[in-house]
């Protein structure tokens, strides 16, 4: 009896081992792994076997382990499958195709009692190597996205509400990673959104031409961090390639009551482009990184803006703006924003140059006091 007792401890053991992971903290638990699906005869990438796992899985959890994964065809999510990856899985495209994973769960986007409001997709990369977009999310509710990167989107890294049918909202996403090294698809977008109630925290851009496009409504972005300009100019004393006519964040016109707090808008040719209405820009910082356009004759240099406002109307406030070259134009629109105690720094202001909302700091006794025994 002691021994059967000691079996059945082995056995729970090995079955908690087989079906938790540590991530960040927190036990994981899914229902199967990829590894139970292995190719079949004739099978020459992973697509097939992928899309079988995700078949098998609905309203469950599929486990990916750490491995590449050649993908021929989009794999396509339709089932509230969960997904949670090994930090070391990536999913790549083999052939062209729109996305590398798609998830649509909007056929049943209207039948909130038979929704499943825990769906996500978290960890691993997505790499469209130049020849695909990485992933696209529809038909959402309270969906969440983690700790996921999305390596040379040609479109996008991520799309989120972009197809037909009922759309999305309250899409949570944290700590996504999107870079860009290859070269020949500038124009990309790493972030594309046009759901509403969507937040998104502690997200990065890097190499695609414009880092947050943003559309709909009540959109949150906190921490976002934008830059570029590691893939080299197409020509030797160029802009590098996704920098020319590159944006940090553009709000769209059809958006209103959207909010940056905290982002960074680094080494984009257009920083902030909004035509939205009642945006607020808050707390976040402007600077752009010389390092990264050494060489490039003042010629090819793109006319950059801090701020530029077609349209909309936006509240700009707590935030720091760095002016390190002297094409920078703070600010260029129809007039209808407003700025507040905005912090300036750079040496390449003109004399009595215009600084909207500008915070002025006085020095005082309390800055530096005296030192006394």
């Amino acid at each position: 009896m002691k021994h059967l007792w000691m079996v059945m401890v082995v056995i729970a053991a090995a079955l908690v081992s087989a079906n938790t992971i540590a991530e960040s903290g927190e036990t994981q638990y899914w229902d199967r792994s990829v590894a139970e699906f292995p190719r079949l005869e004739g099978e020459t990438d992973d697509a097939p076997r992928l899309q079988r796992a995700v078949d098998a899985t609905a309203n469950q959890v599929l486990f990916v382990p750490s491995g590449d994964y050649k993908l021929s065809q989009t794999l396509a999510i339709t089932n509230f499958c969960s997904v949670q990856m090994h930090k070391n899985a990536r999913l790549q495209a083999a052939k062209p195709m729109d996305f590398v994973v798609r998830v649509n769960l909007s056929p049943v986007f209207k039948a909130r009692d038979i929704m499943d409001f825990g769906t996500f997709f978290k960890g691993g990369r997505i790499d469209g190597c130049g020849i695909a977009s990485c992933l696209s999310i529809h038909g959402y509710i309270h969906f969440t996205l983690r700790d996921v990167c999305f390596h040379n989107g040609k479109v996008f890294g991520l799309r989120v509400k972009g197809e037909p049918g009922p759309g999305g909202a309250e899409l949570n996403a944290y700590n996504l990673h999107c870079v860009n090294k290859v070269s020949g698809n500038a124009g990309n977008t790493a972030v594309r959104v046009s759901g509403c109630d969507d937040h998104f925290t502690d997200c990065w851009s890097m190499d695609y031409t414009v880092g947050f496009d943003i559309e709909g409504g009540a959109n949150l972005f906190t921490r976002c961090h934008v830059w570029g300009g590691v893939v080299p100019p197409p020509a030797s004393g160029e802009m590098p390639e996704y920098l020319k006519g590159s944006i940090g964040f553009r709000i769209r016109k059809d958006s209103a009551n959207v909010i940056l707090r905290e982002c960074y808008a680094d080494t984009a040719s257009i920083g902030f482009l909004n035509e939205g209405w009642e945006v607020r820009i808050l707390g976040c910082n402007y600077f752009y990184n010389t390092g990264c356009i050494k060489g490039v004759k003042p010629e090819k240099l793109d006319k950059m803006y801090i701020f530029r406002q077609p349209g909309g109307s936006m509240l700009v406030a707590d935030g720091m703006i760095c002016k390190n070259l002297d094409g920078l134009t703070i600010y260029e629109g129809t007039g209808n924003a407003r700025f507040r105690d905005i912090i300036y720094c750079g040496k390449n202001y003109a004399p009595d140059e215009f600084k909207p909302g500008e915070c002025l700091f006085k020095m005082n006794e309390s800055r530096n006091p005296k030192l006394t025994n």
